[in-house]
């Protein structure tokens, strides 16, 4: 999931400009329905038929609701100054609404319909009391058969659920995509059940491919109601992971190597759990670091405290630092001089699964696959297994690739 990009720069100074002069048009402007939700001390302002959200500064909403309820452009430039003793330059204030897309032009109609969300009704079963107890009872269980039988417990080696490493590729990449999905959609039903649409699709993280559910419409919700959709990714891979533990109890009670399903299912657990863990990355815009964000009353967070390390490497340098400090939201200002050491906690976790998983599990596929290409006879089926199985490695590499490019061609301009 991605935060809504929040304009706030453009609003940030609203009570603390100089006296200025404005020259504008005296007509009452006409809004479509808008939402404005406390968030702290700023107002988030959005239209959910198009979802464009905004952060607001207090005064800055007031303003707004000035405009809404009737007055003229001038007409609330003067309220203000009079409210708050300073003036605010009208024109920017009513061109940045109009980017936002929060003004209506004569003649547009009022706003398309806002449909309800479908699987609203599916959404409250989900995360009702019956299910939170199901879903504690199963992972209660699994917790109990990983501490009485350790085959199951989690481990590089769960992946070798095959003696063939194009077999055993192709089942973890296939064999995830129902936990992924199930993840994406825990998601998405605990925003619809509060009436908020979603929309799923694919990006990169660094070089992992991901899906992600975009949930823009939380900003119309009150922060106490976001907790849960921003969280319910996460539920739904400790379920997974857990359920997954118990068929494999189930269906491999002797802890077999390569006894199928049981050794599938444990291998889909190992992966699972390692998805889990990714979400603590904290220099990613993880599902936790979306709580933190909510938690600490951020706005641009991972942006401000990304450039507040380059400015402090920069300054222990002796350079000037190549990022406007001015820009920052100051709650994000004051968030990312501790936050920084977050992102260390977050590199630190990712080396810890690189040496526990990662480089293992590649260093015994890196191996087989040499040794199916070095000593296998030509065309031999341990030969092509190795082969497949090595371009079978590039091919989530090579739409990381895609992705970057066609990124990189939208932003140039023309």
């Amino acid at each position: 999931m991605r935060r809504p990009a929040v304009r706030f720069a453009a609003l940030a100074s609203l009570s603390t400009c100089d006296t200025l002069e404005f020259h504008i048009s005296t007509d009452i402007l006409a809004f479509y329905p808008l939402t404005l939700v406390p968030d702290g001390s700023d107002v988030v302002v959005g239209r959910r038929d198009i979802e464009s959200y905004a952060s607001f500064p207090a005064d800055g909403a007031e303003l707004l609701r000035r405009l809404r309820a009737g007055s003229s452009v001038v007409e609330a430039g003067r309220w203000y100054r009079e409210r708050y003793g300073a003036a605010v330059d009208m024109a920017d204030f009513v061109e940045t609404l109009r980017d936002l897309k929060f003004v209506r032009s004569p003649g547009d109609p009022e706003t398309a319909p806002v449909r309800r969300p479908r699987w609203q009704r599916l959404g409250r079963v989900v995360f009702s009391w019956p299910a939170w107890l199901l879903y504690l009872g199963v992972c209660g269980y699994a917790l109990v058969l990983m501490v009485e039988f350790p085959y199951l417990r989690p481990s590089y080696e769960s992946f070798f659920f095959t003696p063939s490493l194009l077999v055993m590729e192709l089942g973890l990449l296939l064999g995830q995509l129902p936990g992924i999905l199930l993840h994406e959609a825990m998601h998405a039903l605990a925003a619809r059940r509060r009436g908020v649409a979603s929309q799923m699709r694919i990006a990169n993280r660094f070089y992992v491919l991901v899906f992600e559910t975009q949930l823009n419409g939380l900003w119309s919700l009150p922060r106490r109601h976001r907790y849960l959709p921003l969280l319910a990714g996460m539920l739904a891979d400790l379920v997974w992971c857990a359920s997954l533990v118990i068929l494999a109890r189930l269906t491999n009670p002797s802890g077999l190597s390569y006894a199928f399903p049981g050794a599938f299912f444990q291998a889909l657990a190992a992966s699972t759990l390692l998805r889990l863990c990714w979400q603590f990355y904290f220099y990613l815009r993880t599902d936790v670091y979306e709580v933190f964000v909510t938690a600490l009353r951020c706005v641009d967070l991972h942006q401000t405290t990304k450039e507040y390390l380059t400015n402090r490497l920069h300054r222990l340098r002796r350079r000037p630092p190549p990022h406007d400090e001015d820009r920052w939201h100051p709650r994000d200002r004051q968030v990312a001089r501790w936050y920084v050491y977050m992102f260390g906690l977050g590199y630190l976790l990712s080396l810890a699964m690189l040496a526990w998983f990662l480089i293992p599990a590649m260093a015994r596929v890196l191996s087989g696959i040499a040794t199916r290409l070095l000593t296998g006879a030509e065309f031999s089926a341990r030969f092509v297994d190795g082969c497949l199985a090595f371009a079978l490695n590039l091919v989530p590499l090579l739409i990381v690739a895609v992705l970057v490019l066609r990124r990189r061609r939208a932003r140039r301009p023309g």
